[in-house]
């Protein structure tokens, strides 16, 4: 695990669980063997480059200046740093434990260094999906059935953007815009932004929520724990899931959607941080 530093606003973070290349499956770090639905040993391939790419193209935006940037080099089949300990760590071996509570400490020092330094900040958490549609799913910790609400509930319920890890965000900018236009506005929001690059993305003005019992991932284990879902946090938190498609094969395709998330995201923090 390694860290990477800079004064930025925002961090850039994501799970690297193994790639077509550089993926590390130490023998001394036991497999983890605990069959339960939340725990998932499969790789996300190539997020470790397009994370490192994205974070290359994001500096170009911002004159230099590079985001944190937290790699987890370990296999998931070994650790799961996007879930709690107890389902990401297989027993009490001192390694994995190890490995782990790193990770873990590099995002705390990056938040702690924003806190210290600004007055808000934004983490992104990309990681990859299977599902059947081909969309970008972006995750704010708000639900299928919540994103289904109408537009009109979604704003006048405050135990909606109070539960988001995009709270700060919101309490800020609440005076001069609607949570639901930060959610998928088409020119407010961030899924309005990549689809207007041509990817299909949810949330969106396209794509408002998942139709029913359609797969979506509305945020795992690290948007939650350090998002501004929790009042005492600064940090706002996006998990971004690409597909299959998107991230495996075709490396022209890979880089041109690298290229659509580097602008969008970078128009996203002028506008915002």
């Amino acid at each position: 695990m390694s860290p990477c530093h800079s004064n930025r606003t925002w961090s850039l973070t994501f799970n690297y669980f193994g790639s077509t290349w550089g993926r590390l499956f130490p023998p001394e770090i036991p497999d983890r063997k605990r069959n339960h639905p939340s725990v998932v040993k499969s790789n996300d391939l190539n997020t470790q480059d397009i994370g490192r790419e994205l974070a290359d193209k994001i500096m170009i935006h911002f004159k230099g200046m590079r985001p944190y940037l937290i790699i987890n080099h370990l296999g998931r089949s070994k650790i799961d740093v996007n879930r709690p300990i107890e389902e990401g760590v297989e027993g009490e071996d001192s390694i994995t434990l190890m490995a782990w509570n790193d990770y873990h400490n590099f995002m705390q020092t990056a938040i702690k260094d924003v806190e210290v330094n600004f007055d808000h900040g934004l983490l992104i958490d990309i990681h990859g999906h299977s599902h059947p549609k081909n969309f970008i799913e972006l995750g704010y910790v708000i639900s299928t059935e919540t994103l289904s609400l109408s537009t009109s509930h979604i704003n006048e319920n405050a135990e909606i953007y109070s539960g988001s890890s995009i709270r700060a965000l919101y309490t800020r900018k609440s005076s001069s815009i609607k949570f639901a236009n930060l959610l998928y506005g088409k020119t407010t929001s961030l899924g309005g932004r990549l689809q207007s690059h041509g990817y299909d993305t949810v949330p969106s003005h396209i794509h408002q929520h998942p139709i029913k019992d359609e797969k979506y991932f509305h945020g795992g284990y690290c948007v939650q724990k350090y998002g501004s879902r929790h009042a005492e946090h600064i940090l706002d938190a996006i998990q971004i899931e690409l597909s299959r498609t998107l991230r495996v094969g075709d490396k022209e395709r890979r880089s041109n959607v690298i290229l659509a998330l580097s602008e969008s995201i970078a128009e996203f923090l002028r506008e915002y941080y």
